[in-house]
């Protein structure tokens, strides 16, 4: 027998993200994902250890299927990881010129089912279905080091190039357009050179997408008809290409209607509105070294700090700032958190590279989650019969305090998206 699904993905609104990348997903036998059977209480981590690691570029992030997707330089790879721990593995082509590493780096929902992620060493973009087929799409011009990436208000998936002064859009089907980041030509200018080059990025509002330009200690939003503006954040330490440690890191838009993005040099968040006012809050350790924000449950927002080996929590609401922040220390010893992102599960999952205690041993990649004190965000189902002919809808409803400001919908056969299947309902 053959299953129809049908993947509801939840869209950040013009003004902020409600909820984060969240995707669920329901069957035809009319059951609906609960996400687990109560919330975890905020604070409480589980974790799941991988095996070897590699630095730079463990990202993580919500699937369509209902499961974490993440990246794994160490072998290459794309994970999957099921709410119980599960793991599966989806090997990316090497390039044997760069050291037959891909670079794997960031990683996201796109608008077709499929996750999306970047590869800066060989140069790529590409994406995994549900299924585990993976192909990548060559950036036109060689040595652009592609970085951040992030799904489009428009329906396509842009990316940050670190090496070159643009960013990227792709389109579902894997066609690739270069818009400039300051009316230049776009050129490979090398890392320690590129003052212009972008790091993250996220979509937000005016449905724009936003991003960090670290050497420039600016943050950009760029139409999706790539027109450029740029905000200063006057609080960056000494923006230059050639900082070990970016001044601006992550970017995420909150449910507040603002961008919100780490300084990692400063051991800063920073809450900028759309129009560009800045204000900073500081975070509880003075070596912090945040590298990644992600929107969670109940108007909050959760960072990873990479030198303080911990994850801190953000109350951003109403208009207090500087906000709460509750900081946890991460269970294992030697952690470098590097990159959080909300769960369907209302969990905050990440993951996490531990340092070696014996010289000589390689690093250990870890994923895990930690509870924010919320259960399953919504809920979803199908309805209909499965009978050939019969029209199936597809419906959701919140469970918590967190409002959904819009949805699309992806139905999937056997876990594979059905093609141009975006409607609530479908037609078996």
């Amino acid at each position: 027998m053959t299953t129809t699904e049908a993947s509801t993905f939840l869209q950040p609104r013009r003004s902020g993200l409600a909820l984060g990348t969240a995707v669920l997903l329901a069957t035809v036998l009319m059951t609906s994902i609960s996400g687990g059977a109560s919330a975890a209480p905020a604070g409480e981590f589980t974790t799941f250890r991988l095996g070897e690691g590699g630095y730079g570029g463990n990202a993580i992030a919500s699937g369509p299927d209902g499961n974490m997707w993440f990246t794994n330089n160490a072998n290459n790879s794309i994970g999957r990881i099921t709410p119980s721990g599960k793991v599966a593995y989806f090997e990316v082509p090497t390039d044997a010129s760069l050291t037959n590493s891909v670079g794997l780096f960031s990683i996201a929902a796109g608008p077709d089912g499929n996750m999306w992620f970047t590869g800066f060493y060989s140069n790529v973009v590409g994406t995994v279905t549900p299924a585990g087929r993976v192909t990548t799409y060559p950036v036109p011009i060689d040595g652009m080091l592609p970085l951040g990436i992030t799904a489009g208000s428009d329906g396509n998936l842009w990316f940050t190039l670190d090496s070159a002064n643009g960013i990227g859009r792709i389109t579902p089907e894997g066609e690739i357009r270069l818009f400039s980041t300051d009316g230049a030509p776009i050129e490979a200018q090398g890392p320690s050179s590129c003052t212009m080059c972008a790091y993250e990025i996220t979509a937000g509002p005016q449905g724009s997408l936003w991003f960090t330009l670290p050497a420039a200690g600016l943050v950009g939003r760029m139409t999706t008809q790539g027109a450029v503006t740029t905000f200063r954040v006057p609080t960056a330490t000494d923006p230059s290409p050639d900082n070990a440690v970016p001044v601006l890191g992550g970017i995420t838009a909150g449910a507040d209607g603002n961008l919100w993005v780490v300084q990692p040099a400063d051991s800063k968040v920073t809450r900028m509105t759309p129009k560009g006012a800045v204000t900073d809050i500081d975070l509880p350790s003075a070596t912090a070294n945040p590298v990644s924000i992600a929107p969670g449950p109940g108007a909050s927002l959760w960072v990873a700090e990479n030198g303080a080996g911990a994850l801190s929590r953000i109350d951003i609401s109403g208009a207090k700032v500087p906000a709460t922040v509750t900081q946890f220390a991460m269970p294992t010893a030697n952690s470098l958190p590097e990159s959080v992102a909300l769960g369907t599960d209302g969990s905050v999952w990440f993951a996490n590279v531990v340092r070696p205690v014996d010289e000589g041993a390689g690093l250990k990649l870890q994923v895990g989650r930690v509870g924010t004190g919320f259960g399953a965000l919504v809920k979803v189902k199908v309805t209909g019969s499965a009978k050939a002919g019969s029209t199936l809808t597809c419906s959701y409803a919140t469970k918590q305090a967190a409002v959904v400001a819009g949805a699309g919908f992806q139905w999937l056969r056997g876990g594979k998206p059905i093609r141009d299947a975006n409607a609530r309902t479908f037609t078996v």
